[in-house]
C-alpha cells in the first residue's frame, strides 16, 4: 500500500504541469512491464542457483540508491499528500 501511494505521488510530482498524463502513462507501462518481466526474471534467478541471490540483492540496493538520489534531487517542493489531521472526541 505504501509503495503504491509513494509511486503515484512521485510520478505526478516529477511531471511538468503540461505532461502529467504522459508521465502517468509511462508509470502504468512500467508497472505492466514489471508484471510481465518480473516472473521471468525471478524464475531465471531461482533456476541459476544460490549464487544468483547476492547478485539480485546487489542489483536491488543499487537500483534503490540510484532512484533515491534521482528523486530527492528533483523533489524540492512540499508533498502532494493531504496534510495530517488530528481528530478529537470533543
Amino acid at each position: 500500500m505504501i509503495h503504491t501511494i509513494a509511486s503515484w505521488e512521485i510520478s505526478v510530482a516529477l511531471a511538468p504541469d503540461d505532461a502529467q498524463g504522459a508521465y502517468l502513462g509511462v508509470h502504468g507501462l512500467a508497472q505492466s512491464t514489471q508484471r510481465f518481466a518480473g516472473p521471468l526474471l525471478m524464475t531465471g534467478l531461482v533456476s541459476a542457483g544460490p549464487l544468483a541471490w547476492p547478485v539480485l540483492g546487489a542489483a536491488l540496493v543499487a537500483t534503490a540508491a540510484a532512484q533515491n538520489r534521482l528523486v530527492r534531487r528533483r523533489l524540492s517542493g512540499p508533498s502532494l499528500s493531504v496534510a495530517k489531521v488530528t481528530v478529537s472526541e470533543h
